[in-house]
């Protein structure tokens, strides 16, 4: 199971990174062809479509790896066992509101796709195509905050905090925040 979760983190991250590579490649298309008087139909919508989920893809590994800002400057004043309610108390309310978050994202697609929603720029594309990966990165993110609550909730240290350790012991601090 650890295997299957640790992958779809990995995959969504992944999934990410292409993203923010086909923006990438699209906006250096977009700048040549406007060298020769040309265009790509509908780049900003694409653009801003791909941003969006290049935003929410890869947020789950990102928790996983302790790249995100938490409360461990305020956490960690307290004796363990405190800590550790803290720390439940936060990965419960931070799980409630994602998956409050992938509920709603995924009621958008479902209604965009039942609706035929489609976009109103110069793209008429089908809006449930592009906003199916923001509700996947939602529920992954979703998926890795549940994860933490139980790891934590079992007694262990929370994922996100031995990966700063293993950072720190190895000498690379890259990952502080």
């Amino acid at each position: 199971m650890r295997k299957s979760l640790d992958l779809l983190y990995t995959s969504a991250a992944w999934a990410g990174a292409a993203c923010v590579l086909g923006i990438c490649i699209l906006m250096m298309a977009q700048a040549i062809l406007r060298l020769g008087g040309g265009m790509i139909r509908g780049a900003d919508d694409i653009t801003a479509w791909i941003c969006a989920a290049a935003a929410l893809l890869p947020l789950a590994a990102t928790f996983k790896r302790g790249e995100l800002v938490r409360m461990g400057i305020f956490i960690d004043r307290f004796p363990d066992r405190t800590a550790r309610w803290i720390e439940l108390v936060a990965l419960a309310m931070c799980a409630a509101f994602s998956a409050y978050m992938t509920y709603s994202l995924g009621n958008m697609v479902y209604e965009s796709y039942v609706f035929n929603d489609r976009g109103q720029g110069l793209l008429p594309l089908p809006l449930w195509i592009p906003q199916t990966p923001v509700a996947v990165g939602s529920a992954v993110l979703t998926i890795a905050l549940i994860d933490e609550f139980l790891r934590v909730a079992a007694g262990l240290v929370p994922t996100y905090v031995q990966q700063v350790r293993d950072r720190h012991a190895a000498g690379d601090y890259s990952g502080e925040v």
